[in-house]
């Protein structure tokens, strides 16, 4: 093995230096944000079941838990959190139907209306690109449709997801249709 340089030693030891202190500096505003969150639910006069928190040395924060979801209901669970590009107090929801799929971006915290409202809408919703629009979802269903094999009794892997993303397609798409949020051309 050959020996380092020590002008690459002395490098690698400041660029360890600067790494320590960012990390540091991130867990010190882990630190601010948890008390930011905590502070803005006490002047909106919500008592959160958990507290916001940064545990010591790491620099993220853990969400204040508000409320819990309520299936029969349909009602999100709902926590706050620090949102960094926005510097206010997220609302962040957990599906009502599974307590594991995470915490999804919701509305921000001005008032306690917002929790209630929030609780009811869920997430807040994902640039369109993200999502196909009605008239992707009839694009799908009529080329599902288009190619359907002539042997529907196939055991093609291949083509039943192709039959199964159609008939998803079609449901949805006519869900969109009845609800009147149908833009299709």
């Amino acid at each position: 093995m050959t020996s380092i340089p020590k002008w690459l030693a002395d490098a690698e030891a400041a660029q360890a230096r600067r790494e320590e202190a960012t990390y540091a500096r991130k867990a010190l505003d882990a630190v601010e944000h948890a008390h930011s969150v905590n502070r803005a639910l006490a002047d909106l006069g919500i008592t959160p079941i958990v507290p916001a928190s940064a545990p010591a040395g790491h620099a993220f924060v853990s969400p204040a838990f508000l409320v819990e979801s309520d299936p029969e209901q349909e009602l999100y669970s709902v926590h706050a959190l620090w949102d960094d590009s926005a510097g206010k107090v997220r609302l962040g929801l957990g599906h009502y139907w599974n307590d594991d799929t995470g915490i999804y971006p919701g509305r921000l915290l001005t008032t306690v209306d917002d929790v209630v409202h929030a609780r009811r809408e869920g997430p807040a919703t994902q640039s369109q690109r993200n999502h196909p629009s009605t008239w992707d979802l009839r694009k799908i269903a009529d080329d599902a449709a288009r190619y359907l094999p002539s042997d529907v009794t196939s055991h093609d892997t291949g083509e039943i997801v192709s039959l199964l993303s159609g008939l998803t397609a079609a449901v949805l798409c006519l869900a969109d249709a009845v609800s009147g949020a149908d833009n299709c051309p």
